[in-house]
């Protein structure tokens, strides 16, 4: 039963150095392919979202105000929610069916990072939405109502997270060079090296960049 096993893993897993499982060919580019057109679908909805939001910010026709957001709110439901999260399982398939790993390079540590960051974004924002559809959904509106509808949405949550998707996008085209030191240890394990281990220096950049955009957000939730 054990060589039937290992064999039926074979055909979907190639092996590469001393017990590291590897995707076939074949899976990677299927995996790879759907990873590329979630990620560019969660692109493409983040972007649409911002005119749309913008529209219902600077509108005063109750009936148009109700349509966008009942709209806005089942494209992210039953669209954006879902290709985000395939967008994120796809990529740590593809991290850990490959030579890169998930924690031994810093880009990947940081598309990780972001891309989850983005879906905490996404779902906080899914909440307000969903609040907002709820009250859309009345039959007449009133001038109250329309107000709570404009304060439930947002231009910060899709601009912060289609940022946060460009950057992770951009990390994956260039792949910086960097190991983190769980990487470099990994790699001590394989070759003997006696070259110390250093951060690179575009990390603290990007970590400062980090920090900066955080701040930002956070200011302009609180004050919006």
């Amino acid at each position: 039963m054990e060589k039937n096993i290992a064999t039926k893993l074979s055909t979907v897993y190639g092996t590469k150095g001393e017990g590291h499982m590897t995707l076939s060919p074949s899976h990677r580019k299927l995996v790879l392919t759907i990873h590329v057109i979630t990620t560019m679908g969660w692109l493409g909805s983040a972007a649409a979202y911002i005119p749309i939001g913008a529209y219902v910010l600077n509108n005063q026709d109750a009936d148009m105000i109700r349509s966008a957001i009942q709209i806005m709110s089942l494209v992210a439901n039953f669209i954006v929610l879902p290709v985000a999260f395939a967008s994120l399982l796809t990529g740590v398939a593809l991290s850990l069916g490959t030579r890169w790993g998930l924690f031994r390079h810093y880009w990947i540590f940081f598309k990780l990072l972001f891309t989850v960051l983005a879906l905490f974004m996404l779902v906080a924002y899914l909440q307000e939405l969903s609040h907002a559809a709820s009250i859309a959904s009345k039959s007449t509106l009133s001038s109250t109502d329309i107000s709570i509808l404009k304060d439930s949405i947002h231009i910060v949550h899709p601009s912060g997270g289609l940022l946060i998707v460009l950057v992770a996008t951009v990390l994956s085209v260039y792949k910086p060079k960097g190991m983190t030191r769980y990487g470099w240890r990994k790699q001590l394990e394989i070759k003997s090296s006696t070259e110390p281990y250093t951060t690179p220096p575009w990390i603290k950049m990007v970590g400062s960049a980090v920090i900066v955009l955080l701040l930002l957000i956070v200011a302009l939730i609180i004050f919006n």
